[in-house]
């Protein structure tokens, strides 16, 4: 049998081998433990071995796996139902990714002025935008090492600073792309969502909100204002299955046609029943109201061992000279995940159901990090 890897090179030397995890921590392959603060990059919103996810999963897997979207699925139909009841939103397309939610937002914005006689081409994104891997969202993401190898782009897309995004919005404009907390680009708060929604709204041009990481409650809040016309949604939407959703405000509804947009596992019914079981747990136990109190307590614990820390909710960075020797160390020696934004930064994206003592467990990884970085620049 080779011993060659069998994997294209995308991801580079990875450190660890899991095989499993419970609550909020995971078990490699040599039999030690760590408290996952990663959540599969903000995925595992309710950490490993969730009972409601896990059973949700097996009921439905017992009565059906897939049957494209040539049919009605109940499952899938009640999580696209629940998605409209909470953004009183127009509809929902469901997709299995956060890139095809974005492809999808990106279609549906410009086949809305098409159909409203007026063409326009112009996408405005922000500067450390991150938005997919796709050929589209790699030139919206707007950064040179994920578009390096990959011209021609797409043409129409234009990256502003984010002091001039409100100013630069005209009657070209179709849409303009924002993460109200940017996950790839440090955590860092878009600073005038307002601004850009009133710019919008007089120049008729559509604002998407790319909640693919930062959405859902991680960051303290489900509906962040100002409303969008579109959301995209992903990662923590389908409990640890692939599962993405684009959601359209009412008066996009009527845009796309039967034939205009599609996707053969898009809405798979075993996505689908761990997403609604998902939902279900987030309101059922007030997640939301706790992403904001434990992502205090986990600000002040970062802040004092003084390094800046930005983001909202359990979506923290900690901004540091050097991000990866810190997260080799907190992995190594303290049994914590984390994973960068950056080479600057430390990412935090803890589950929402984790407790206090986790939540000062990172904190001290970061912490010995830190000091044992710090006695290492001492000592040359």
């Amino acid at each position: 049998m080779s011993t060659q890897d069998p994997f294209l090179n995308t991801y580079g030397e990875r450190p660890l081998t899991l095989v499993r995890g419970s609550g909020r921590r995971v078990l490699d392959d040599q039999g030690r433990w760590y408290l996952d603060a990663i959540c599969g990059i903000a995925v595992n919103a309710l950490g490993h071995e969730h009972p409601r996810i896990l059973a949700a999963i097996a009921e439905q897997s017992g009565k059906l796996l897939h049957t494209s979207n040539l049919y009605h699925v109940p499952v899938q139909r009640e999580l696209a139902q629940a998605l409209v009841a909470l953004y009183d939103a127009g509809g929902v397309f469901l997709c299995n990714s956060g890139a095809e939610a974005n492809e999808s937002a990106l279609k549906l914005a410009r086949k809305y002025h098409y159909k409203r006689g007026a063409p326009r081409a112009e996408i405005l994104v922000a500067e450390h935008a991150f938005h997919g891997r796709t050929l589209a969202m790699v030139t919206l993401t707007g950064r040179d090492k994920y578009q390096e190898g990959y011209h021609p782009l797409p043409p129409g897309v234009r990256v502003v600073p984010d002091d001039q995004m409100a100013s630069e919005i005209s009657e070209a404009t179709c849409a303009v792309f924002l993460e109200p907390v940017r996950g790839e680009g440090g955590c860092l708060p878009f600073p005038d969502l307002q601004g850009v929604r009133d710019a919008c709204d007089a120049h008729g041009a559509l604002l998407v909100y790319d909640e693919i990481q930062c959405g859902l409650g991680r960051t303290g809040t489900l509906r962040v204002q100002p409303e969008p016309d579109i959301r995209a949604l992903a990662k923590a939407l389908g409990g640890g299955l692939p599962l993405g959703a684009m959601v359209a405000a009412p008066h996009l509804a009527d845009v796309f046609g039967p034939g205009d947009h599609g996707s053969t596992f898009g809405g798979n019914p075993v996505a689908c029943a761990a997403g609604l079981a998902f939902l279900q747990v987030l309101a059922e136990e007030g997640l939301e109201q706790r992403c904001t109190e434990l992502g205090a307590l986990l600000r002040e614990r970062l802040e004092a061992l003084g390094v800046p820390v930005v983001g909202q909710g359990l979506m923290l960075a900690a901004q540091v000279e050097a991000s990866a020797p810190l997260i080799q160390h907190m992995r190594e020696v303290s049994g914590v995940l984390v994973c960068p934004a950056g080479p600057n930064a430390v990412r935090f994206l803890p589950a929402f159901n984790s407790t206090e003592a986790e939540i000062h467990e990172m904190a001290d990884a970061l912490g010995a990090a830190l000091l044992a970085a710090r006695a290492a620049t001492s000592g040359r």
